[in-house]
């Protein structure tokens, strides 16, 4: 084989190994992008039941608009991605005609080579020629090379056709993920505009939920200011309560953990991203932090933690194996079970029923009780916190960076 023969064989296998890597790369991506799709879609899903509940209810309310607008989010969020799936399935498209022409190309080369080898091989058939070309050696070493020339030059040849097959397989492969994908865009664009209407109809029913409450104004600054008096409440209730157990743990006000608490301490950090979550099925409605009000822009709300609404009474459960260390009542909130990860705690608020006792040591996902009705009656709300507790003091933590994406 020559240098030069050698060298296009080499690139010609570089170029499969490419091709192969590219595709991969190309599957993987609409592998997450399908994915995101579906968890969107598991998430609209929820908001829809969880909206099908609110409106049994025969009224409309703050915890309806939180919902769709939630499922707004959701559906915008959709949107993108499957904008996202269209673009890179027309660069799949574009990509496969790319390689098709360029394995166009290289088998019709191959398959120039391979014919002028069979030609040289034919006007070469008889056994006699090679017999001669051997005897007409000067040496026994140029002999050996011609014997070991001739063994090369036909090894090539088969090497050759297999390439040739190998090479039209690959392009009848390349040819069938193109006419998929053709396909699969269309059916992404359908699909597309398909949601993109069932966004605008969640859009204006938003808007006329929204002019129904704005309609009584003086309700709605009255509904906001007991969900931020209640807010405060639940908040002033749960710090303090986490204080006492400080005091009660902590001699000379000497923040100290056992051996014991630093490792549950670790375990819980090293969990980060992925707990599960408080109840089985729900959507945030109220995310952690200051930030302003969904529908008055003068008004803020303070949240040390998130609120999932969920299904009427659905059951609370813990995110982390913990022992319980305190169990009150918060009037008007129902009661909150605190549990301990060492150096963190979690808050679990708006109970209607515990089922675990003080010190009980908990497994991860274990029922902790079931949840109150919110104000509609129709759905619940699970108030969920997590505290991080060292020598400089209690800071509250964004549950929702801890849990993991539904």
């Amino acid at each position: 084989m020559s240098k030069t023969t050698y060298i296009k064989s080499i690139l010609i296998l570089v170029m499969i190994v490419m091709i192969g890597g590219n595709s991969f790369s190309q599957k993987s991506k609409t592998q997450q992008l399908k994915a995101k799709e579906e968890m969107l879609k598991k998430q609209l899903s929820q908001t829809q039941e969880l909206l099908n509940a609110t409106r049994s209810s025969q009224q409309t309310t703050l915890s309806e608009l939180q919902i769709i607008n939630k499922q707004i989010a959701y559906k915008e969020e959709l949107l993108m991605n499957m904008k996202s799936q269209i673009r890179e399935t027309e660069r799949q498209i574009n990509k496969n005609k790319e390689e098709i022409k360029v394995l166009e190309e290289d088998l019709a080369r191959l398959k120039k080579e391979f014919v002028e080898m069979v030609r040289f091989a034919y006007k070469n058939r008889k056994k006699e020629y090679n017999a001669m070309y051997l005897f007409s050696s000067d040496s026994y070493s140029q002999a050996y090379r011609r014997m070991k020339y001739i063994e090369q030059y036909t090894a090539n040849r088969t090497r050759k056709a297999k390439e040739i097959t190998l090479m039209q397989e690959d392009l009848n492969e390349q040819n069938l993920v193109l006419v998929a994908n053709i396909e699969s865009k269309k059916e992404l664009v359908a699909s597309f505009d398909k949601e993109k209407q069932q966004f605008l109809e969640v859009k204006k029913e938003q808007q006329e939920i929204l002019t129904k409450i704005k309609a009584n104004k003086e309700s709605l600054q009255q509904k906001l200011a007991e969900q931020k008096a209640e807010q405060e409440r639940i908040a002033v209730a749960i710090r303090a309560e986490i204080e006492k157990e400080l005091a009660r743990a902590n001699k000379n006000n000497v923040f100290q953990l056992s051996p014991e608490a630093k490792l549950a301490s670790s375990s819980f950090e090293k969990n980060r991203g992925s707990l599960p979550w408080p109840v089985a099925r729900g959507t945030i409605t109220k995310r952690f932090g200051k930030q302003r009000h969904s529908q008055v822009a003068t008004a803020y709300v303070q949240n040390n933690g998130i609120d999932i609404s969920t299904l009427k009474g659905a059951n609370v459960r813990v995110v982390f194996d913990g022992t319980v260390t305190s169990i009150f009542t918060i009037p008007g909130s129902g009661q909150t079970v605190i549990v301990s990860h060492g150096a963190y705690r979690t808050v679990y608020s708006n109970l209607k029923i515990v089922e675990v006792k003080l010190n009980q040591k908990l497994k991860t996902k274990q029922t902790l009780g079931s949840l109150l009705p919110d104000n509609s009656g129709s759905i619940s709300e699970s108030h969920f916190e997590i505290w991080k507790i060292s020598s400089s003091g209690m800071n509250p933590q964004n549950p929702a960076i801890w849990l993991y994406r539904n």
